[in-house]
């Protein structure tokens, strides 16, 4: 084709001469592919990993038989294993224990009990390989042969022979010491798996906690339940799709990370537009004399469009290389987590597939075509003899002023817009169209901003200027816009989550002193030290709290428990609460989401142990602590209906003027490890030190894309500059000094940064209206309360705005660097 022919002649030497800006340009792509395929790959590692890890364990069985809130009989294990239907049963007991590793310290663990027949056929990934003098059924029948994974292995030295356990017989706190066996092949956090005999003895029950069932070939999962009588409470079900679970769970944090990684493109696209622009602008001359001498429009725009064609792909190309090199680097140093708390630390690297790398690899590409689209189209019509004659430039097509204030109003129903399959599409919509009616609203702002009559003459020149060319402003600062926005928006979200989280934290942790067993995973204290710290003389008052589960009556849904005392008024509610006629019932606002409840309404649950508790929904209240169902309810009224007088954390407030006193409750356990303490200090510090780190990520990607829109900024200021060096030249044939225009450029770029810092502003705060009232809570069904940090607003404020003058004043003097004459000579 005869402009791919033009390409190679007369663009690649162009292209080498601006190296500079074509590289920035170059840079931008990359960095606008490489980080949304890096946070792609990351977590498609992630989920990866921990879908592998899950299937390890659990194998591939076709129903899972267990009892919400307890424990499944002997009995009834004999009489479904016996069923015809059935080809295998594994029977598995799991508790939380402790192991003392090597560092002296001890580690959580998780503990299998499994039948290592059964395993053999339903999760081979359990058996641990025995060594070459040693059968596999000696080493895997012996209750005395404790087999850790790979992630419990790396807690102990190597030639380590015995294992100190640390694990609940009863509600007493026991150690044993149990020889070390193999390793097993599953993944995941560190696990120990032992014969289910040896697991029955070492807990002290003989009780199972579920039952894995392999099918005979041909019989389905419906016809083995119109066989089987399952008692009350025990369910059949196929096993749940760990990967499937955690994907759902993360879906709002990933597509939300994801969304805020494409900022680097967004913007990086204002930065191509702006180096194109650039390029034509320099090369108007040259252009035009091909179209004298025969080059069509169409073949003109066609250079033009090539010209950025390449760009994309060597920009795409590299970026998908980077990205790559990205994800491995950041899987090494950080892990899989990104701040979504998936409990994964080590994955290994993601696989390469054809779709992500086109899918990405394209987007880059198109971007690049769409941001060259206006200037080639300018071409495409540009008056090739005016320009010749130095009387006319290749304008950008203008669009209706009507457009940007018509997309604002848009943005207003589609922000209100309920979400689509848990994705909040209206929002990420309504957040689209604030941006683009902003850039397409610049012009009209800028006419406002230029209505002031008067002043002295430079002045009244700057705004005679800007006003006939506002159309350029789109050009100038449409990249700086959108990142000043979306920056102002991040900043003004994480800073009223922050203060929301601080807040909560306040209301959440009213006690002094928190103390749960070592144990965790629903460990409970024993009897005889919760009365050791109740009777203690350092401690004025406490309040014991019960941490559980429940289960709705008819659905089976699971839900967070937590029992206490508590006053309402006190509760960090959504809304005021309410006196009921039942048991009063306060739920988070997932639970309200998940299972469409409102105060007032009744509930039925099912509590661990069987018992059913109606009650009614006395209030809503916000929980920062997880996306999933969650209740609470009065201590006295859960005894009451349930019968469970266990305790599972105690909260403290110690006497006035009371020392050591955490060495004193330590002293009170049989063993130190035995128990947990944090203040409330603590707690919040730990929390907030969460939170900051799950932003880390989120404050990268945003500079990267404000930096890039930085960039922009002196691109777009460089192609309006040296556009005009013709006018600069008659400027100071009709009597103006070098100084006098470059107080001219400043002024003009002046009124520009301000209108754009002020318009960016006013767009930053509507998309965090949008993001703090309306995403995060169909998200994350979290509430808060819109907190502006104006401080660190007005200091990024004044970075762009110094930048934009910055630039202004780089441009100017390099435009008015040629000779006034030389710049006006193609007039004469």
């Amino acid at each position: 084709m005869t402009w791919l022919r033009w390409l190679r002649q007369l663009s690649l030497p162009a292209l080498r001469h601006q190296a500079g800006r074509q590289l920035l340009a170059l840079l931008a792509v990359m960095l606008g592919v490489a980080l949304p395929y890096a946070v792609h790959l990351i977590n498609a590692a992630a989920l990866g990993e921990f879908a592998a890890a899950a299937r390890s364990i659990e194998g591939q069985p076709d129903l899972i038989l267990s009892r919400q809130g307890g424990t499944l009989d002997l009995a009834l294990f004999e009489r479904i294993a016996a069923m015809p239907e059935v080809l295998v049963a594994a029977p598995q007991v799991e508790a939380a224990v402790q192991m003392r590793g090597a560092d002296g310290k001890v580690h959580g663990l998780r503990l299998l009990g499994i039948d290592a027949l059964a395993a053999t056929t339903l999760s081979p990934d359990l058996l641990a390989r025995p060594p070459a003098d040693e059968s596999p059924l000696q080493l895997w029948l012996d209750p005395q042969r404790l087999h850790l994974n790979r992630a419990a292995a790396q807690l102990l030295d190597e030639q380590q022979a015995l294992i100190e356990l640390r694990h609940t017989q009863g509600l007493q706190l026991q150690t044993t010491r149990l020889q070390r066996g193999g390793q097993v092949e599953a993944g995941g956090g560190p696990l120990a798996v032992i014969d289910i005999a040896g697991a029955q003895v070492l807990l002290g029950r003989m009780t199972l906690d579920q039952m894995a069932l392999r099918l005979q070939a041909g019989v389905t999962a419906e016809q083995f339940l119109t066989q089987a009588t399952l008692p009350s409470g025990v369910r059949a079900v196929p096993p749940s799709d760990a990967g499937a679970r955690l994907a759902s769970m993360t879906q709002a944090y990933r597509v939300n990370l994801g969304v805020l990684s494409l900022m680097a493109l967004f913007t990086g696209s204002f930065l191509v537009f702006a180096v194109v622009s650039l390029s034509v602008a320099q090369r108007q001359p040259q252009l035009a004399l091909l179209g004298v001498l025969g080059l069509s429009g169409r073949e003109r725009a066609g250079l033009v469009m090539a010209e950025a064609a390449l760009l994309g792909l060597l920009g795409s190309g590299l970026g998908l290389l980077l990205g790559w090199e990205l994800h491995a680097t950041v899987l090494k140093l950080l892990g899989g987590d990104l701040g979504a708390t998936l409990g994964i630390s080590r994955v290994r690297g993601a696989q390469l597939e054809q779709l992500p790398l086109l899918v990405f690899g394209l987007l880059g590409f198109i971007v690049c075509l769409l941001a060259a689209a206006a200037p080639a189209l300018a071409v495409r019509e540009m008056p090739v003899a005016q320009v010749l004659k130095g009387l006319g430039g290749a304008p950008l097509r203008h669009w209706p002023f009507w457009l940007g204030p018509g997309l604002l109003l848009l943005a207003l129903p589609l922000a209100l817009a309920p979400p689509w399959h848990e994705m909040s599409l209206g929002a990420y919509a309504a957040m689209l169209l604030l941006l683009l009616g902003g850039m397409l609203s610049l012009p009209q702002a800028l006419a406002l901003l230029l209505k002031r009559p008067g002043g002295r003459a430079l002045a009244q020149l700057a705004r005679a200027r800007l006003r006939e060319h506002s159309g350029d402003a789109l050009q100038t600062l449409s990249g700086v816009l959108v990142a000043l926005a979306l920056s102002v928006a991040m900043l003004v979200m994480v800073g009223s989550f922050r203060e929301s989280l601080q807040q909560w934290l306040t209301q959440m942790l009213p006690a002094e002193l928190y103390l749960r067993s070592g144990l965790r995973g629903g460990a409970v204290l024993t009897p005889e030290l919760v009365a050791a710290i109740q009777q203690s003389p350092l401690i004025e008052r406490n309040e014991p709290q019960r941490s559980a589960r429940a289960w709705h009556a008819d659905t089976g849904q699971e839900v967070a428990l937590q029992a206490r005392a508590f006053d309402p008024a006190a509760l960090p509610l959504v809304g005021a609460w309410q006196k009921v006629d039942r048991t009063a019932v306060y739920i988070n606002e997932a639970m309200r989401d998940e299972w469409r409840l409102q105060a007032g309404q009744g509930i039925s649950l099912r509590l661990m142990g069987g018992a059913r508790l109606d009650g009614r929904v006395a209030g809503i209240w916000r929980d920062y602590s997880r996306q999933t169902p969650a209740l609470l309810l009065p201590l006295s009224d859960y005894r009451r209906v349930s019968g469970d007088l266990a305790v599972s954390e105690l909260l403290l407030w110690p006497k006035p003027g009371a020392e050591k006193v955490t060495e004193h409750l330590r002293s009170l356990a049989p063993q130190a490890e035995d128990i947990e303490i944090a203040s409330a200090s603590d707690l919040r510090s730990l929390s907030l030190r969460i939170f900051d780190r799950s932003f880390v990520l989120t404050h990268g990607l945003q500079a990267v894309a404000l930096a890039i829109g930085l960039f922009g900024i002196a691109a777009s200021q460089s192609a309006q500059t040296l556009a005009r060096r013709r006018e600069f030249g008659l400027l100071r044939h009709l009597g103006l000094a070098r100084g006098d225009i470059l107080r001219l450029l400043l002024r003009e770029a002046a009124l520009l940064a301000a209108c754009g810092t002020a318009l960016g502003l006013l767009l930053g705060l509507a998309i965090s209206a949008v993001l703090v009232w309306v995403l995060n809570p169909q998200s994350f069904h979290w509430s808060m309360e819109m907190h502006i940090p104006w401080l660190r607003l007005l200091g990024l404020l004044a970075a762009v705005f110094l930048t934009a003058i910055a630039a202004a004043l780089l441009a100017g003097r390099q435009a008015l660097s040629a000779d006034a004459v030389q710049s006006v000579k193609e007039d004469w």
